[in-house]
C-alpha cells in the first residue's frame, strides 16, 4: 500500500500497490478497439475482487493485525456502527467498528484519540475502498478502562455530579437499610455481621446484584433505583463490594451507578473495595468509606453508645429543665413581690385619695349645711316677721266661720246669730253674732 505524501492535505485510503502478475491482461500497447476484440480487459468487479483476493491471500493483509494511529472524522451511525480514519504524519486509512463492538467499548471515540487497532482490512465492493475491520480498539498509553474512568469523570463532572452541595446528609437513627451486594462471599457476612453488633435492632433489606464484569453496572444502577422506592420504607442503602483490581471494580465507576446514586432521594453510602481503592461512585456518593465493613459502621451508631447519649440527654434535658423550672419560680417570685408591692402602693394611693376625698367631701357638706343652716334661720326669721301669731301677740285676733273654717274678713258676710269662732294670742272662743256693724 502506498503511502500518503506529507503535502497531502486529504485524508483518504491509499491505493494498495497489486503484483501486474496476477492480473490476466499485462500492459499493451494496443489500441482499445483491439484489445476490446481480443477480449483483454477487466470489469471495476473483476478488478476489486482480484484485490480482495491479493489481500486475503498475503500472509500479512489477510491476518487480523495491530495498527497504531490516531482517529479522525469519528462519525457514528444510527445503527450504533462507528466510522473513523487512521492516521499518522504520512497515511490515512479508513476503519470501521461494527455496532456489536462498539456497543462494548467502554471509552468514547474521539478525533485525536491514540490508539492501536486490531482488525483485518477488507474490500468494499461498492466503492472500490479498503477499510480495517476493528475488532478491538486500546488507548495508546493508558489502559482502556483508564482512559474510559477520565472520560466519565470529565463528562460527570462538568455536569456538577460531585458537588458537594448535592450531597444529602446521613439519618443519625436509621432503622431499614438496603444492601447493595453480592450475596456470596464474605463481604455481605462481615457487612450484616457489623450492622448487627453495632444495632440488632436495623432491619437490613438485602438486593443481591453483580458486583464484576458485563452487566453488573446495569445490575447496580438498577438496584439502588428499585430500592429508592417508597414501597420498601428504606432510610438510606449501603452499595460496596470487595477488594480487587482496577476492572474488577470499574463497574462502581460506570455511568449508570454513578446517575443511579446523583438521582437517588435516598441518602447512598458507599463502600468500594480496599482504603486505596477509588471509584467515581465513591466520589457521588453522600457518604464513601473505605470499605465495605467501614460503610456498614458509619450507617448506624453503636446500641452502647446510642443508650450513652440518650442517657446523658436525658440528663442534660433534666438539668435543662430544673434550670427552667427555678428561673421560673424566680421569676414567679419577683413578679409576685412586684405583684403584691404594686397593689399595695396602688391601695395607698386609693386610700389616701380616699381620706382627700373624704375631707373634701366633709368640708364640702360642712359649708353646704352651714349655709343651710344661715338660709333656714333667716327664712325662719321671715316666717316669724310674717306669722300671724306675731299679729296676734300684738292683740289682734282671728275670726273663722265654725264649720268651713273661712277667716273672716268682711263683717257684712254675716248676720245676727251666727257662730264664728276668734282665735286670740292664746287660746280662742265661740260667739253668737248679735249685730253686723258696718264700718264703711
Amino acid at each position: 500500500m502506498s503511502a500518503r505524501k506529507k503535502n497531502d492535505s486529504t485524508d483518504h485510503p491509499q491505493h494498495a500497490n497489486v503484483q501486474p502478475s496476477l492480473f490476466d491482461a499485462p500492459p499493451s500497447t494496443t489500441s482499445n478497439t483491439a484489445a476490446e476484440a481480443a477480449g483483454s480487459w477487466l470489469s471495476v468487479a473483476q478488478v476489486v475482487d482480484r484485490l480482495s483476493r491479493v489481500i486475503e491471500a498475503d500472509a500479512t493483509l489477510g491476518q487480523p493485525m495491530l495498527v497504531r494511529g490516531e482517529l479522525s472524522n469519528v462519525k457514528r451511525s444510527s445503527r450504533g456502527h462507528v466510522y473513523f480514519t487512521l492516521k499518522d504524519d504520512q497515511a490515512a486509512l479508513s476503519a470501521v467498528i461494527w455496532s456489536s463492538v462498539a456497543a462494548r467499548l467502554p471509552f468514547e471515540l474521539a478525533d485525536g484519540l491514540d490508539v492501536f487497532a486490531t482488525g483485518q482490512l477488507d474490500v468494499y465492493a461498492p466503492n472500490g475502498s479498503i477499510s480495517l475491520v476493528c475488532k478491538k480498539l486500546e488507548p495508546v498509553g493508558q489502559g482502556t478502562l483508564q482512559l474510559a474512568f477520565e472520560q466519565i469523570k470529565a463528562k460527570l463532572d462538568a455536569e456538577g455530579l460531585f458537588d458537594d452541595r448535592h450531597k444529602k446528609p446521613l439519618p443519625p437513627f436509621p432503622l431499614r437499610i438496603g444492601l447493595v451486594t453480592s450475596s456470596t462471599g464474605a463481604v455481605v457476612h462481615d457487612m450484616l455481621r457489623v450492622l448487627r453488633a453495632k444495632n440488632p435492632l436495623v432491619s437490613v433489606l438485602l438486593y443481591p446484584v453483580t458486583v464484576q464484569g458485563q452487566g453488573a453496572a446495569d445490575s447496580i444502577a438498577q438496584a439502588i433505583t428499585e430500592l429508592n422506592h417508597p414501597r420498601y420504607g428504606l432510610d438510606l442503602i449501603i452499595a460496596g463490594r470487595g477488594g480487587g483490581s482496577f476492572e474488577d471494580l470499574f463497574c462502581f465507576s460506570e455511568e449508570a451507578v454513578v446517575r443511579a446514586i446523583f438521582n437517588a432521594h435516598l441518602p447512598v453510602i458507599t463502600g468500594v473495595g480496599h482504603e486505596p481503592d477509588y471509584s467515581l461512585a465513591d466520589a457521588v456518593a453522600d457518604y464513601s468509606a473505605s470499605t465495605p465493613t467501614a460503610a456498614a459502621e458509619a450507617a448506624v451508631p453503636d446500641l452502647d453508645n446510642l443508650r450513652a447519649w440518650c442517657n446523658e440527654a436525658r440528663s442534660q434535658l433534666q438539668t435543662f429543665l430544673q434550670h427552667r423550672m427555678m428561673m421560673a419560680e424566680q421569676r414567679f417570685d419577683l413578679i409576685a413581690t412586684g405583684f403584691v408591692d404594686a397593689m399595695t402602693n396602688r391601695l395607698n394611693q386609693m386610700d389616701h385619695r380616699l381620706q382627700l376625698a373624704s375631707q373634701q367631701m366633709t368640708t364640702l357638706v360642712v359649708q353646704q349645711l352651714t349655709g343651710l343652716d344661715a338660709r333656714l334661720k333667716h327664712q325662719a326669721d321671715a316666717l316669724d316677721t310674717l306669722s300671724p301669731l306675731k299679729t296676734l301677740a300684738r292683740g289682734y285676733a282671728v275670726a273663722t266661720t265654725p264649720a268651713s273654717g273661712h277667716v273672716l274678713d268682711d263683717a257684712t258676710t254675716l248676720t245676727p246669730g251666727d257662730t264664728v269662732r276668734v282665735r286670740l294670742a292664746k287660746g280662742a272662743f265661740e260667739g253668737t253674732v248679735n249685730q253686723v256693724i258696718d264700718t264703711h
